[in-house]
């Protein structure tokens, strides 16, 4: 089993209504998705970030079905992929840790998670002891991440020390002890004989689906031709250099990763307060787009047509279709 948390912090304009949106859809991803179990999202309790959590049954199911289902594609991917005018996130990572167990003991309550760097292996056996010996906490685990399958992005910690309290009562409690005190900083971690090249906390509250509810459908259209359909809506101004980016850097892009351009089509002259543009790109399949967006985060063209249109956007949405 691995258990993983994906760090999602918020751009500064986004909309609470839209980030409750983002926060439901990462909630419903167990029922959608075949060994992705427990999925719980929520923001952090002392910062502007989405902590998502999940345990995947095996590393085949997280490096695989995960990565190529629609679900993910579809509608997680609207919030995060940087060139959707739908996305609410920036600078995202993961952390992750092996755990035998399949399911969540405490189904709800507030979870603090710890991601940390430990200098050496000492001084993570120093902190696994602490964890072992969790005064205070309701449920702790530790776990190195040693997961096989990593992004482009690389791993953000070494470790991961999952902290569980049944209710704000209990966290507040803990943190005044004195273990509670040093393990929430790294001057804290060193006065405990603890060397970290780095400490991130987050807290939020969780609650888990009941199991019974967790059955995700089977896909059956993994191999069918898709369309992908970005729709952005821009100023009136904008619109004339907007389209000259899709075409000098964005259609280039998909066209190397497989993509050609099917139609795109703008809003008529004079009929609107704000230009729309929408285009349309081929897919072998949905599933096929999982290939195309591991190559975004180190493709110059792709990052160039982010950093220089996507500020021009100030709406849209971001589909995938099949015919009918």
């Amino acid at each position: 089993m691995i258990r993983r948390y994906y760090i999602l912090p918020l751009r500064p304009d986004a909309a609470d209504a839209k980030v409750q949106e983002f926060i439901d859809v990462l909630r419903a991803a167990d029922r959608f998705i075949p060994g992705l179990l427990d999925s719980s999202a929520g923001l952090d309790l002392d910062s502007r970030t989405v902590l998502w959590e999940n345990t995947f049954v095996d590393e085949a199911s997280y490096s695989g079905p995960y990565m190529v289902h629609p679900y993910h594609i579809g509608a997680i991917d609207n919030y995060v992929m940087a060139d959707s005018p739908e996305c609410l996130t920036r600078d995202i990572y993961v952390a992750r840790a092996q755990t035998p167990d399949a399911t969540q003991p405490l189904r709800s309550g507030i979870r603090r998670v710890l991601l940390l760097n430990a200098s050496s292996d000492a001084d993570a056996s120093a902190i696994e002891a602490l964890a072992a010996q969790p005064e205070g906490i309701a449920v702790s685990a530790f776990g190195a991440d040693d997961v096989g399958w990593v992004s482009a992005k690389g791993r953000a910690s070494t470790h991961l020390w999952e902290q569980v309290f049944t209710d704000s009562a209990q966290l507040q409690r803990y943190l005044r002890t004195r273990d509670g005190i040093a393990c929430s900083s790294l001057e804290g971690f060193t006065r405990l004989g603890i060397h970290l090249s780095s400490l991130k906390i987050f807290t939020c509250p969780f609650e888990l689906t009941p199991v019974e509810h967790q059955s995700p459908p089977a896909t059956t259209d993994r191999d069918t031709p898709a369309l992908h359909t970005i729709t952005a809506r821009i100023a009136l101004d904008d619109v004339d250099r907007y389209v000259e980016l899709l075409e000098q850097l964005y259609d280039p892009f998909m066209a190397g990763c497989g993509s050609g351009l099917l139609h795109r089509w703008r809003t008529v002259g004079h009929g609107y307060l704000e230009g729309e543009v929408q285009s349309t790109w081929q897919l072998a399949s949905v599933a096929a787009y999982s290939d195309l967006r591991a190559k975004t985060y180190a493709d110059p063209g792709w990052n160039a047509f982010v950093r220089d249109a996507m500020p021009l956007v100030r709406s849209g949405t971001r589909r995938f279709h099949h015919a009918v």
